[in-house]
Parts: structure tokens; C-alpha cells; sequence
């Protein structure tokens, strides 16, 4: 989970002029950042689909897996 302590070793790189023009983070904060990504990914996913799924398994028009056994 990222929380603001995780954000708390981020690094700014300036250029020339002193403007903040990159970040730095080390390996494992960034893997922790692309997590959360992936599970907001996740999250919004589920909410796209979630109309399917409450309507049951015949009107989202999902596969019948009781009916393909043995075959």
C-alpha cells in the first residue's frame, strides 16, 4: 500500500536553472507505487463490469459451466 511516508523519500532532480525536472525513488517505493496502480486498475475494472455481474449469470450472458462438464 502507498501511503505519504512512501512519498516521503522521493528525490527531485533540477536542471540548470534549479527547476525540479525529475524524480527519484528507490526500487522498492516504486514497485509499492505500481501496486496501487494495478489495484486502481483492478478497482475501475470491476466497476465497468459490476452492472453485468449483479444482473446473474443468464442476462450478463455468461458461460454456462454446468452445461460444458464432460465435454
Amino acid at each position: 500500500m502507498v501511503t505519504l511516508d512512501t512519498l516521503k523519500n522521493v528525490r527531485f532532480v533540477v536542471d540548470a536553472n534549479g527547476r525540479q525536472a525529475a524524480v527519484q525513488v528507490n526500487i522498492d517505493d516504486w514497485r509499492k507505487i505500481l501496486d496501487y496502480f494495478e489495484e486502481l486498475e483492478d478497482r475501475e475494472r470491476v466497476k465497468e463490469i459490476l452492472h453485468r455481474l449483479k444482473a446473474g449469470p443468464e442476462a450478463s450472458g455468461a458461460l454456462d459451466w454446468q452445461g460444458t462438464r464432460g465435454q
